[in-house]
Protein backbone atom coordinates (compact mmCIF):
# COMPACT_ATOMS: atom_id res chain seq x y z
CA UNK A 1 0.00 0.00 0.00
CA UNK A 2 2.96 2.06 0.33
CA UNK A 3 4.12 2.05 -3.12
CA UNK A 4 -0.10 3.11 -4.09
CA UNK A 5 0.72 5.97 -2.28
CA UNK A 6 3.35 7.00 -3.55
CA UNK A 7 2.92 6.23 -6.93
CA UNK A 8 -0.98 6.72 -7.60
CA UNK A 9 -0.97 9.46 -9.82
CA UNK A 10 1.26 6.57 -11.85
CA UNK A 11 -1.24 3.98 -11.04
CA UNK A 12 -4.16 6.03 -12.16
CA UNK A 13 -2.52 7.19 -15.48
CA UNK A 14 -1.69 3.35 -16.09
CA UNK A 15 -5.63 2.55 -15.43
CA UNK A 16 -7.06 5.02 -18.17
CA UNK A 17 -4.72 3.99 -20.95
CA UNK A 18 -5.84 0.16 -20.63
CA UNK A 19 -9.50 1.66 -20.51
CA UNK A 20 -9.11 3.35 -23.83
CA UNK A 21 -6.89 0.39 -25.15
CA UNK A 22 -10.19 -1.69 -24.08
CA UNK A 23 -12.47 0.92 -25.93
CA UNK A 24 -9.63 0.49 -29.49
CA UNK A 25 -10.18 -2.90 -29.00
CA UNK A 26 -13.86 -2.98 -28.56
CA UNK A 27 -14.56 -0.32 -31.52
CA UNK A 28 -12.36 -2.37 -33.92
CA UNK A 29 -14.01 -5.82 -33.06
CA UNK A 30 -17.48 -3.96 -33.77
CA UNK A 31 -18.65 -4.29 -30.21
CA UNK A 32 -20.54 -1.67 -29.00
CA UNK A 33 -21.46 -1.99 -25.31
CA UNK A 34 -23.73 0.29 -24.91
CA UNK A 35 -26.09 0.12 -27.78
CA UNK A 36 -30.02 -1.42 -26.53
CA UNK A 37 -31.82 -4.26 -27.64
CA UNK A 38 -34.63 -2.09 -29.31
CA UNK A 39 -33.36 -0.90 -32.48
CA UNK A 40 -34.68 -4.30 -34.21
CA UNK A 41 -37.72 -2.02 -34.77
CA UNK A 42 -36.80 -1.56 -38.37
CA UNK A 43 -38.50 -4.58 -39.90
CA UNK A 44 -41.90 -2.67 -41.32
CA UNK A 45 -39.59 -1.95 -44.25
CA UNK A 46 -43.10 -2.85 -46.60
CA UNK A 47 -43.99 0.52 -46.87
CA UNK A 48 -43.21 0.02 -51.04
CA UNK A 49 -47.22 0.88 -50.99
CA UNK A 50 -46.22 4.24 -52.73
CA UNK A 51 -45.77 2.77 -55.96
CA UNK A 52 -48.58 1.10 -55.89
CA UNK A 53 -50.77 4.88 -55.66
CA UNK A 54 -48.58 5.76 -58.63
CA UNK A 55 -49.98 2.37 -60.29
CA UNK A 56 -53.08 4.06 -61.75
CA UNK A 57 -51.61 6.89 -63.35
CA UNK A 58 -50.86 4.08 -66.19
CA UNK A 59 -54.57 4.47 -67.13
CA UNK A 60 -54.57 8.01 -67.88
CA UNK A 61 -52.96 7.50 -71.30
CA UNK A 62 -56.40 6.10 -71.98
CA UNK A 63 -58.25 9.55 -72.20
CA UNK A 64 -55.34 10.92 -74.50
CA UNK A 65 -56.37 7.86 -76.83
CA UNK A 66 -60.14 9.21 -77.51
CA UNK A 67 -58.75 12.54 -78.65
CA UNK A 68 -58.57 10.52 -82.02
CA UNK A 69 -62.10 11.27 -82.79
CA UNK A 70 -60.89 15.34 -83.73
CA UNK A 71 -59.09 14.26 -86.90
CA UNK A 72 -63.07 14.19 -87.90
CA UNK A 73 -63.31 18.29 -87.60
CA UNK A 74 -61.74 18.29 -91.43
CA UNK A 75 -65.02 17.58 -93.39
CA UNK A 76 -65.99 21.23 -92.23
CA UNK A 77 -64.26 22.89 -95.50
CA UNK A 78 -66.62 20.44 -97.56
CA UNK A 79 -69.47 23.08 -96.93
CA UNK A 80 -67.23 25.75 -98.00
CA UNK A 81 -67.39 25.22 -101.62
CA UNK A 82 -71.23 25.43 -102.03
CA UNK A 83 -71.03 29.04 -100.76
CA UNK A 84 -69.13 30.08 -103.84
CA UNK A 85 -71.88 29.00 -106.08
CA UNK A 86 -74.62 30.68 -103.92
CA UNK A 87 -73.52 34.44 -105.66
CA UNK A 88 -75.47 33.07 -108.43
CA UNK A 89 -78.76 33.00 -107.39
CA UNK A 90 -77.67 36.73 -106.07
CA UNK A 91 -77.79 38.40 -109.77
CA UNK A 92 -81.06 36.90 -110.77
CA UNK A 93 -82.41 39.16 -107.27
CA UNK A 94 -81.20 42.10 -108.99
CA UNK A 95 -83.16 41.69 -111.72
CA UNK A 96 -86.36 42.05 -109.79
CA UNK A 97 -85.10 44.86 -107.72
CA UNK A 98 -85.03 46.28 -111.32
CA UNK A 99 -88.69 45.83 -112.01
CA UNK A 100 -89.82 47.35 -108.56
CA UNK A 101 -88.08 50.35 -109.35
CA UNK A 102 -90.07 50.51 -112.62
CA UNK A 103 -93.15 51.42 -110.39
CA UNK A 104 -91.55 54.73 -109.12
CA UNK A 105 -92.22 56.94 -112.36
CA UNK A 106 -95.81 56.74 -111.24
CA UNK A 107 -95.46 58.66 -107.86
CA UNK A 108 -94.89 61.83 -109.75
CA UNK A 109 -97.98 61.06 -110.43
CA UNK A 110 -98.65 62.25 -107.07
CA UNK A 111 -97.05 65.08 -106.84
CA UNK A 112 -100.40 67.61 -108.19
CA UNK A 113 -101.87 67.22 -104.43
CA UNK A 114 -99.53 69.69 -103.25
CA UNK A 115 -101.14 72.17 -105.54
CA UNK A 116 -104.04 72.75 -103.40
CA UNK A 117 -102.21 74.92 -101.11
CA UNK A 118 -103.89 78.38 -102.09
CA UNK A 119 -101.18 81.29 -102.23
CA UNK A 120 -99.51 81.10 -98.73
CA UNK A 121 -99.07 78.47 -95.88
CA UNK A 122 -100.40 77.48 -92.70
CA UNK A 123 -98.58 77.42 -89.06
CA UNK A 124 -99.29 76.76 -85.53
CA UNK A 125 -98.69 79.02 -82.91
CA UNK A 126 -97.79 77.34 -79.89
CA UNK A 127 -96.81 79.62 -77.19
CA UNK A 128 -95.33 83.41 -76.33
CA UNK A 129 -92.92 84.36 -73.98
CA UNK A 130 -90.75 87.24 -72.68
CA UNK A 131 -88.33 85.26 -71.66
CA UNK A 132 -86.46 84.24 -74.54
CA UNK A 133 -84.90 81.25 -72.67
CA UNK A 134 -88.53 79.78 -71.90
CA UNK A 135 -89.01 80.20 -75.45
CA UNK A 136 -86.24 78.18 -76.48
CA UNK A 137 -86.88 75.85 -73.62
CA UNK A 138 -90.42 74.71 -75.47
CA UNK A 139 -88.92 74.87 -79.02
CA UNK A 140 -86.44 72.04 -77.43
CA UNK A 141 -89.38 69.97 -76.36
CA UNK A 142 -91.10 70.51 -79.54
CA UNK A 143 -88.25 69.36 -81.52
CA UNK A 144 -87.21 66.38 -79.27
CA UNK A 145 -91.00 64.94 -80.71
CA UNK A 146 -90.27 65.75 -84.38
CA UNK A 147 -92.13 68.98 -84.78
CA UNK A 148 -90.54 72.09 -87.13
CA UNK A 149 -90.46 74.70 -85.29
CA UNK A 150 -88.93 78.03 -85.27
CA UNK A 151 -89.13 81.35 -83.64
CA UNK A 152 -90.87 84.42 -84.30
CA UNK A 153 -90.83 88.08 -83.17
CA UNK A 154 -94.45 89.11 -82.01
CA UNK A 155 -94.39 92.67 -80.05
CA UNK A 156 -91.84 91.96 -77.61
CA UNK A 157 -92.30 88.38 -77.21
CA UNK A 158 -90.57 85.65 -78.52
CA UNK A 159 -93.50 83.25 -80.30
CA UNK A 160 -93.06 79.26 -80.43
CA UNK A 161 -94.05 78.45 -83.60
CA UNK A 162 -94.60 75.03 -85.70
CA UNK A 163 -95.27 74.79 -89.68
CA UNK A 164 -95.39 75.33 -92.55
CA UNK A 165 -97.96 73.13 -93.66
CA UNK A 166 -99.81 72.67 -97.01
CA UNK A 167 -103.53 72.52 -95.54
CA UNK A 168 -105.11 73.70 -92.94
CA UNK A 169 -106.94 70.92 -91.93
CA UNK A 170 -103.36 69.29 -91.48
CA UNK A 171 -102.18 72.41 -89.17
CA UNK A 172 -105.20 72.17 -87.47
CA UNK A 173 -104.61 68.12 -86.93
CA UNK A 174 -101.24 69.34 -85.03
CA UNK A 175 -103.20 72.15 -83.12
CA UNK A 176 -105.58 69.96 -81.48
CA UNK A 177 -102.27 67.55 -80.92
CA UNK A 178 -100.50 70.31 -78.90
CA UNK A 179 -104.29 72.02 -77.86
CA UNK A 180 -102.39 71.23 -74.01
CA UNK A 181 -100.13 74.23 -75.02
CA UNK A 182 -102.88 76.47 -76.20
CA UNK A 183 -101.76 76.11 -79.73
CA UNK A 184 -103.46 78.14 -82.48
CA UNK A 185 -103.62 78.45 -86.38
CA UNK A 186 -102.77 81.17 -88.15
CA UNK A 187 -101.90 81.44 -92.00
CA UNK A 188 -98.85 83.49 -93.57
CA UNK A 189 -95.54 84.50 -92.77
CA UNK A 190 -94.09 85.78 -89.69
CA UNK A 191 -96.30 88.42 -88.22
CA UNK A 192 -96.41 92.00 -89.65
CA UNK A 193 -94.44 94.57 -87.98
CA UNK A 194 -96.38 96.96 -85.87
CA UNK A 195 -97.20 100.12 -87.91
CA UNK A 196 -94.37 102.87 -86.86
CA UNK A 197 -92.49 100.50 -85.06
CA UNK A 198 -89.06 98.13 -86.29
CA UNK A 199 -86.63 95.68 -84.70
CA UNK A 200 -82.67 95.72 -84.14
CA UNK A 201 -81.16 92.95 -84.82
CA UNK A 202 -78.21 92.76 -82.83
CA UNK A 203 -76.50 89.36 -83.53
CA UNK A 204 -76.72 85.88 -85.44
CA UNK A 205 -75.47 82.82 -83.95
CA UNK A 206 -75.48 79.07 -85.01
CA UNK A 207 -75.45 78.11 -81.51
CA UNK A 208 -78.04 78.63 -79.17
CA UNK A 209 -76.04 79.16 -75.98
CA UNK A 210 -74.25 82.36 -77.99
CA UNK A 211 -77.62 83.94 -78.59
CA UNK A 212 -78.85 83.24 -74.61
CA UNK A 213 -75.31 84.67 -73.86
CA UNK A 214 -76.06 87.71 -75.68
CA UNK A 215 -79.64 88.05 -74.87
CA UNK A 216 -79.10 88.19 -71.27
CA UNK A 217 -76.34 90.91 -72.26
CA UNK A 218 -78.74 92.88 -73.45
CA UNK A 219 -81.34 92.35 -71.13
CA UNK A 220 -79.10 93.77 -67.90
CA UNK A 221 -79.21 96.96 -69.50
CA UNK A 222 -82.58 97.35 -69.92
CA UNK A 223 -83.66 96.51 -73.31
CA UNK A 224 -86.75 94.42 -74.65
CA UNK A 225 -85.33 91.28 -76.22
CA UNK A 226 -86.69 89.04 -78.78
CA UNK A 227 -85.40 86.22 -80.65
CA UNK A 228 -86.10 84.92 -84.11
CA UNK A 229 -85.01 81.36 -85.69
CA UNK A 230 -85.16 80.47 -89.10
CA UNK A 231 -82.33 78.54 -89.66
CA UNK A 232 -80.10 80.16 -87.19
CA UNK A 233 -80.35 81.99 -83.88
CA UNK A 234 -81.13 85.62 -84.55
CA UNK A 235 -81.52 88.65 -80.99
CA UNK A 236 -83.47 91.12 -82.03
CA UNK A 237 -84.48 94.33 -79.71
CA UNK A 238 -87.70 95.75 -79.96
CA UNK A 239 -90.00 96.66 -81.18
CA UNK A 240 -88.81 100.49 -80.78
CA UNK A 241 -90.54 103.70 -82.17
CA UNK A 242 -88.49 105.67 -84.47
CA UNK A 243 -87.98 108.20 -81.85
CA UNK A 244 -86.04 105.84 -79.46
CA UNK A 245 -83.80 104.08 -82.32
CA UNK A 246 -80.84 106.15 -81.53
CA UNK A 247 -81.34 105.96 -77.82
CA UNK A 248 -81.06 102.35 -78.08
CA UNK A 249 -78.65 101.78 -80.20
CA UNK A 250 -76.64 103.76 -78.31
CA UNK A 251 -77.06 101.57 -75.37
CA UNK A 252 -76.36 98.67 -77.50
CA UNK A 253 -72.89 100.86 -79.27
CA UNK A 254 -71.81 101.11 -75.27
CA UNK A 255 -71.72 97.53 -75.28
CA UNK A 256 -69.33 96.86 -78.06
CA UNK A 257 -72.19 96.02 -80.47
CA UNK A 258 -73.63 96.84 -83.58
CA UNK A 259 -77.49 97.49 -83.86
CA UNK A 260 -78.61 97.19 -87.35
CA UNK A 261 -82.50 98.00 -88.24
CA UNK A 262 -84.93 94.65 -89.57
CA UNK A 263 -88.63 94.61 -90.18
Amino acid sequence: MRWLRENWLDALIFLLIALVAAGIVLYLTGINPFARPQAASPPPVPQVQPPSSQAPAPPSPAPEEAKPPEPVVMVIPLPQAPSEAAPQPAPAAKPKAAHEAKPKPAEPTQAPPKAPAPGGSYRVAVGAFANPENALRLSRELSAKGYPVRLEASGNLTRVVVGPYASEAEARRVAEALKAYGAQVYRGEAPAPQEGRLYLQVGAFQKEENALALAGKLKEVGLPVVLVKDGVYRVRVGPVSPEEKEAVKAKVAALGLEAVEVP
